[in-house]
């Protein structure tokens, strides 16, 4: 072992950089001297307080009940994040992985003065078109690889759920193969045919279960030429029960080609609730018109209709409000709720009480948001090729998306949100609450995320590849039953 000056040394920007935080941090630990000595020369190590600690690794995009840390390593090799795991493990360190940062669950408050495993170095981006595969890294986002499948006539899914799942399913049923770091700290693969159990354990509960440094999917050809039609209305708050009733005359021939989105809001300004459909249809416009024809006779105050090639939708949808869906450092949560059908009294009612309850609050600035999907594909799968996922009949999401000033006033939205979705789970069609688990609040339940009949594996699953509880602290799988 060389010491750590001399190790340092042979690395000077590394050195520069952690010479000057080379520090104990309140808890005692010199991450620098324990870890510094294996890491690969690519990786760094950071610490809050650092003048680049903000830019230089991955923000939350919420601020609401965080985890925080004490240091951020940012591996760039999987031997990295084998020798971060096996030595956090060996000084009995806790740690926790960031991807993107997106995810947001009380279950992360819970997370103090962890180690950091900022994945953001792991950007492997391979197309393979003969094969029709992708493989990427954590370090990478959907819009890093969409323009090269456009280009190659190819498409992917997008996130777990999302406009696309009609055409060929879930995300989770492209995954072809995953490499992953264990509790461990051993480097798997698990696919069909390697590590099955923990193969379909990942696809809908794989944060309880490893670090993923790669995942490879399977695409698919774009149809029509890989050109969709894109349309945003704009409505004011006097068709709030004529939209919802429209969405439930589709409830038996909602078409597979199309992704909606409807939106409520509130303005303090106008002192106003203003609504919003964001449509998308994979398809020519002649076939996507008898839709778009049906929110045209709504009366929309503002309105457009294009055609654009599917890897822009992300970026223009909603007169190009959707390039700043993925904000850092804003607080907020959401309540949501699956269904299998639409109650167009209960959404005019609850819009009504969500209008009622921004208007008083200037501080609050949330929307009620319902997405529709089409279920076919999703419910063809067999179920042996399912994974763990149990919201496949879901073919609406109901999303409370709370965005507001800070936890002075989490008690104020918590006693408003719960009973809302309690009031839209009584009509969901499924008699129980169900949801999609990267949109839970956090304080249903490992029956709601999982599914009651998935359990009993998943228990002794995870008693098998994470026997501590290293893993999962957003969406926990108990150790027992």
């Amino acid at each position: 072992m060389y010491p750590v000056a001399a190790f340092l040394a042979s690395f000077p920007l590394l050195a520069a950089a952690w010479s000057t935080y080379d520090r104990r941090s309140t808890d005692g630990v010199n991450y620098t001297s324990i870890f510094a000595l294996g890491l690969s020369s690519a990786a760094s190590i950071s610490y809050p307080g650092q003048a680049d600690y903000n830019t230089s690794t991955v923000q939350r995009a919420t601020i609401w009940d965080p985890p925080t840390f004490a240091v951020t390593i940012k591996p760039a090799t999987d031997e990295d994040v084998q020798y971060i795991v096996k030595t956090a493990n060996h000084y009995n360190l806790s740690f926790f992985a960031t991807g993107g940062g997106h995810g947001g669950e009380p279950g992360f408050a819970t997370v103090k003065q962890a180690l950091n495993i900022d994945l953001s170095n792991f950007r492997e981006n391979n197309l393979n078109v003969t094969a029709n595969t992708l493989t990427v890294g954590p370090g990478i986002s959907f819009v890093d690889f969409e323009t090269n499948l456009y280009n190659a006539g190819k498409l992917i899914l997008g996130a777990g759920v999302g406009p696309y799942q009609g055409l060929h399913g879930l995300i989770i049923d492209a995954l072809l193969s995953v490499r992953m770091v264990t509790a461990s700290g051993d480097v798997v693969t698990a696919s069909d045919d390697e590590n099955e159990d923990l193969f379909w354990a990942v696809r809908g509960a794989g944060a309880n279960f490893g670090i993923i440094t790669s995942a490879t999917y399977k695409v698919f050809d774009a149809p029509n030429n890989g050109l969709l039609v894109e349309a945003d209305f704009v409505y004011n708050g006097s068709v709030n029960s004529h939209l919802w009733e429209l969405l439930q005359s589709w409830d038996e021939t909602y078409p597979k080609e199309m992704g909606l989105t409807l939106e409520a809001t509130y303005n303090h300004t106008t002192n106003r609730t203003g609504l919003l459909a964001l449509v998308s249809f994979f398809g020519p416009q002649e076939a996507a018109q008898p839709w778009l024809d049906a929110f045209v006779a709504l009366g929309p105050t503002r309105w457009r209709n294009q055609t654009i090639s599917w890897d822009n939708l992300g970026q223009v949808s909603g007169f190009g409000a959707g390039a700043n869906a993925c904000a850092r450092g804003i607080y907020n949560n959401h309540y949501s709720i699956g269904a299998n059908q639409t109650s167009a009294t209960t959404y005019t009612h609850a819009v009504n009480q969500f209008a009622t309850f921004a208007a008083s609050r200037p501080w609050y600035n949330g929307a009620f948001v319902v997405q529709r999907y089409n279920t076919t594909a999703t419910l063809a799968v067999p179920e042996n090729k399912r994974g763990v996922y149990p919201g496949r009949d879901i073919g609406t999401l109901i999303v409370l998306e709370n965005t507001y000033d800070g936890p002075a006033h989490d008690a104020e939205v918590y006693a408003f949100g719960e009973p809302l979705r309690a009031q839209l789970a009584a009509t969901s069609g499924f008699g129980t609450l169900r949801t999609y688990i990267n949109y839970a609040f956090g304080d249903e339940s490992p029956e709601v995320w999982y599914g009651k009949e998935h359990l009993p594996r998943l228990v002794e699953l995870k008693k098998q590849w994470d026997p501590l509880a290293k893993f999962g602290p957003g969406n926990p799988i108990p150790l027992s039953l």
